[in-house]
């Protein structure tokens, strides 16, 4: 058995606390302290003699239990950010939802238009693939391999994007999306995210890339930054401006972060999709890195409910202890030195200390 059996708990609740860093770590902080204090104040009534070992034990016990329910209580479904990101996200999607279920013939028919054209986009994608392959495909070295080159492959999505020729605008973005994993340049890596940019799906790199951009922004950029999302409904300007504005949350009556809020209804359907996941899953980390906190607090609160090294005061302590307050307290600055003619003044002593003995020179 281990001299200190609470060590190994110790050590992995604080392990697990430092690798979950949470802003819920102030509150178990305090709660912690205001356990130390009370365990403080039952030492200090056992030394005192006004009660037993048990009883403080059994208190600090108590009280142990008291703040791990508290705390618990306190960060089920924790997170920072106000629940109005939450709020907005699942009201926007409800509605969305609803309307689609109620959508009139005309809603009916754009939508039946838009399948039908991904239907034929798809098919002449698989019709057209050697002209695009053969627009494309190059040969790097005499007697090499045909292959297509980032060059080749943007070159002909930008004459496709200028000519509206969507599957071939299509089959090059994918082509720009499988050779990705090959580029090494950041250059070249933009150049890619660029062409394979659409207002209608969210991509992950776009959207870093834009707030990487407004990082350190003034209001006026961030305001008209959100103005042209909402207004060209692009998916991955939506999804950077709903996590900066939740990123900001110390700045709630800030303008763009309300443009934000009031503009969620009108996210595109691919944006309002990727944020529910991503603020679920966020939701779910800031909850779990909050129940770290509480277990390590509880894991230091229930190894110190023992009261170590504390022991009763004996008759002879008692006495002792009684003789040294019955002495009156010294003054502000008196030394008491070896002949206790006074004594020092108790944390808890309710006696005010006799007025400070002034020097001639003072």
């Amino acid at each position: 058995m281990p001299l200190h059996p609470f060590r190994e708990a110790l050590g992995r609740a604080g392990m697990r606390a430092f690798e979950h860093d949470s802003s819920f770590k102030p509150e178990a902080d305090a709660a912690l302290a205001r356990f130390h204090a009370m365990r403080d104040e039952l030492e200090r009534q056992v030394r005192r003699g006004d009660m037993t070992v048990k009883v403080a034990r059994d208190r600090a016990r108590e009280a142990a239990v008291e703040l791990k329910i508290t705390l618990a209580r306190k960060a089920e479904g924790y997170s920072p950010v106000p629940r109005a990101f939450l709020e907005r996200l699942v009201e926007a999607s409800d509605a969305r939802r609803r309307a689609q279920e109620a959508m009139p013939l005309e809603g009916l028919q754009r939508e039946t238009n838009r399948l039908l054209r991904k239907t034929l986009i798809e098919q002449q994608l698989m019709t057209r693939a050697g002209e695009f392959e053969g627009r494309t495909f190059v040969r790097a070295l005499p007697g090499g391999k045909l292959a297509p080159t980032l060059d080749s492959l943007l070159a002909f999505h930008d004459a496709a994007s200028h000519a509206g020729d969507d599957a071939a605008t299509e089959w090059s973005r994918r082509q720009l999306e499988a050779i990705r994993a090959r580029v090494a340049e950041p250059d070249d890596l933009r150049r890619i995210d660029q062409a394979c940019d659409c207002p209608d799906v969210v991509n992950p790199r776009i959207v870093a890339r834009y707030m990487e951009v407004l990082e350190d922004r003034d209001l006026e950029t961030l305001e008209t930054f959100v103005k042209e999302a909402l207004e060209g409904r692009d998916a991955n300007a939506c999804v950077a401006a709903f996590l900066m504005a939740r990123a900001a949350p110390n700045d709630p009556l800030a303008r763009w972060v309300r443009t934000v809020l009031n503009g969620v209804a009108s996210f595109p359907d691919a944006a309002l999709s990727a944020l529910r996941a991503i603020e679920a899953e966020a939701r779910n980390e800031d909850a779990e890195s909050a129940q770290a906190q509480v277990e390590y607090a509880v894991a230091v609160a229930e190894a110190q409910v023992r009261l170590a090294g504390l022991e009763a005061p004996t008759e002879d302590d008692l006495a002792r202890q009684a003789r040294v307050k019955a002495r009156p307290v010294a003054a502000l600055g008196e030394p008491i030195g070896l002949a206790l003619d006074c004594r020092g003044a108790y944390p808890d002593d309710p006696t005010e200390p006799a007025a400070p003995v002034l020097l001639p020179d003072e």
